[in-house]
């Protein structure tokens, strides 16, 4: 019988859960827990899941809670590095969260089945989300959709990609703040902690003498303040979108 209590997520992964497509097959890499695809499950938002971790732990404690929950029909565990052993028709939906920018660049980049414009890709970079967007442009996939949550005083962005090369994220902040800006609290928190990182990243160029590899990071910054004046305290929208 299944437990009566429903499994409840985080904000960050609430927000990863928000941008699933109803009835769709998930593939949840480096699952963890696998909270994402049971609380999935339970809802009835999905058809099925696969649950992948790289390490042996994570996905026995996952399986486990899989089971607790009774959704073994549902929700399959399955050892891969990466997209390494998921297969195209299994999933519609990736979610890739709670890593680097640049690890998740490299697992995107590994799975050329991902040029499809019907995958969707919702992804939550924990560091380097610059690296994570360049890439994403470089290789064709646009970000339509991103929003930023805040979890203990730190801010993460998560958004949604796909490929769409016909239509690139040309914003010249794009890599800096994707699609977000200040007229939420959370995108206005995610603006102020670039402005903070290029900031201290500026003045320690200065302090180093190197002032004209200084200068374009203070001009960056310039444009970041701009884009914050201009939409802090505007009308509320979730999030950016491309559309």
């Amino acid at each position: 019988m299944l437990p009566k209590r429903k499994r409840k997520l985080d904000d960050r992964l609430a927000a990863c859960a928000s941008l699933v497509r109803e009835n769709c097959k998930l593939a949840d890499i480096g699952t963890d827990h696998a909270y994402l695809p049971i609380a999935l499950a339970q809802e009835g938002r999905i058809q099925q899941a696969i649950a992948s971790d790289i390490h042996v732990g994570p996905l026995q404690k996952a399986a486990m809670h899989v089971r607790k929950y009774g959704l073994e029909e549902k929700i399959q565990t399955r050892i891969s590095d990466g997209l390494e052993v998921i297969f195209p028709n299994e999933a519609d939906d990736i979610v890739i969260a709670g890593m680097g920018g640049e690890l998740i660049a490299r697992i995107i980049d590994s799975a050329p089945w991902l040029q499809d414009p019907d995958k969707h890709l919702i992804l939550q970079p924990m560091t380097a989300p610059e690296e994570l967007r360049c890439a994403l442009r470089e290789h064709g996939f646009s970000v339509r959709e991103e929003t930023a949550v805040l979890v203990e005083e730190k801010v993460y962005g998560v958004m949604l990609a796909v490929y769409d090369p016909e239509h690139p994220n040309t914003d010249p902040l794009f890599p800096y703040l994707g699609l977000l800006n200040g007229t939420t609290p959370q995108g206005a928190a995610y603006i102020e902690r670039q402005i903070r990182f290029y900031r201290n990243k500026a003045e320690g160029l200065k302090r180093a003498g190197k002032l004209a590899q200084a200068a374009p990071v203070e001009q960056l910054l310039c444009q970041m303040e701009q884009r914050l004046n201009e939409t802090k305290g505007g009308s509320v929208h979730d999030n950016g979108t491309a559309d």
